[in-house]
């Protein structure tokens, strides 16, 4: 048993010398170098920042730009414009203007008249009235004129569908209101200047150069966008329909006083008298009094005032023939109301009434007041 335990001391002890050596550790060389470490490795540098950006030199900061003012829009939501709005559209190629001025004033040369706004296309009532099938009678002679024919004189204009129109007159106010309201029924972006050709003038205007439509050659083909009569123009089956119906609808007579109390009746009437409910405001009522021979309107709020009475029923407008009643169509149009504006007017009114007429009399006999039967027209 003795010489196997021999054996492995041996082995054990040859192992630790193996150990040893592999170490570094010489027991049997104590003079041997120690065994150096390596080297420290020194840090690395922390990286430059970039470089700054080169300042500029103190100076005064570049001035702010001039914001660009937006181009003026030509509202259509209101049919009145003033002669100050207008001056912002004056230069627009887009812009037409048409002025209702009788060529008999234009003899004074200090008249409205004779001193239009510059550029102009002028009309007078040979141009936009006469005979036309939509109305109830051919014997009514003072309704617009036909469609294609009014269609044919704009052509000499080169108007167009999105031409924007300003009509004025010069002392016939409700002349260049009629020529709005029928511009419109045609569907155009059509506008009258309050105050005409005397408001234009009182803030320095442009006026001459400017030429009679009817003279001028054809420049395009213009047909309506959108020739609309059911919303612009009553019937006479529409203003019987409110004469029996004041709960819903108010008639407003624009005539002067003689006319509505059936003392007068106005040229082309076939009877003296007015619709039975009509309420009397001549239309002259609405231009302000402190400005005589301007013809400017009064203020909305005096307007509201006056037409108080109307609430939320809708309107019909009339007159001899559909002229001055235009002008009460168009402020009340601005104002929001509901309104029509009746063509035919009293001498298309008279007519059905008269003994000339076949219209049944027992639906018209009883919608008239004050009548006188002319017995024809006047």
């Amino acid at each position: 048993m003795k010489k196997p335990i021999s054996i492995l001391l041996v082995a054990v002890l040859s192992m630790s010398l193996l150990i040893g050596c592999s170490n570094g550790a010489d027991p049997a060389n104590t003079d041997a170098p120690p065994i150096s470490e390596p080297p420290a490795q020194s840090p690395s540098p922390a990286p430059s920042p970039p470089p700054s950006p080169v300042q500029p030199p103190t100076s005064e900061p570049p001035p702010e730009p001039t914001p660009t003012a937006p181009a003026p829009v030509f509202d259509t939501g209101a049919i009145l414009i003033s002669a100050e709005e207008l001056t912002a559209f004056i230069d627009d190629d887009n812009l037409i203007l048409i002025g209702v001025i009788n060529p008999a004033g234009e003899q004074d040369p200090a008249s409205n008249a004779a001193n239009p706004i510059s550029g102009s296309y002028l009309i007078w009532t040979s141009d936009y009235l006469g005979a036309n099938p939509e109305s109830f009678t051919s014997r009514q002679t003072f309704y617009r004129a036909p469609l294609a024919d009014f269609e044919n004189l704009l052509s000499r204009a080169g108007i167009t569908a999105n031409s924007n129109v300003v009509v004025y007159s010069s002392d016939m106010l409700q002349q260049g209101s009629f020529i709005a309201w029928y511009l419109r029924m045609m569907g155009l972006n059509a506008r009258f200047l309050d105050g005409g050709v005397a408001a234009w003038r009182s803030i320095g205007g442009a006026t001459g150069n400017s030429t009679r439509l009817s003279g001028e050659s054809v420049k395009n083909t213009f047909s309506a966008p959108d020739y609309n009569p059911a919303s612009y123009d009553a019937t006479l089956e529409m203003v019987i329909e409110a004469a029996l119906n004041p709960s819903e609808w108010v008639i407003i007579d624009t005539r002067a006083a003689g006319e509505y109390n059936g003392e007068t009746a106005g040229a082309g009437s076939f009877g003296a008298g007015r619709i039975n409910g009509a309420v009397h405001i001549e239309w002259i009522r609405t231009l302000d009094p402190a400005n005589p021979g301007e013809g400017l309107i009064i203020s909305d709020d005096q307007l509201m005032q006056l037409y108080s009475f109307i609430g939320n029923r809708k309107v019909i407008t009339y007159c001899t023939g559909g002229l001055r009643s235009a002008h009460t169509w168009m402020l009340l149009t601005d104002l929001g109301f509901d309104a029509f504006n009746y063509n035919g007017g009293w001498i298309e009114f008279s007519y059905a009434a008269s003994a000339d007429s076949d219209y049944p009399k027992d639906v018209i006999s009883d919608l008239v007041d004050a009548w006188t039967d002319n017995e024809g027209p006047l």
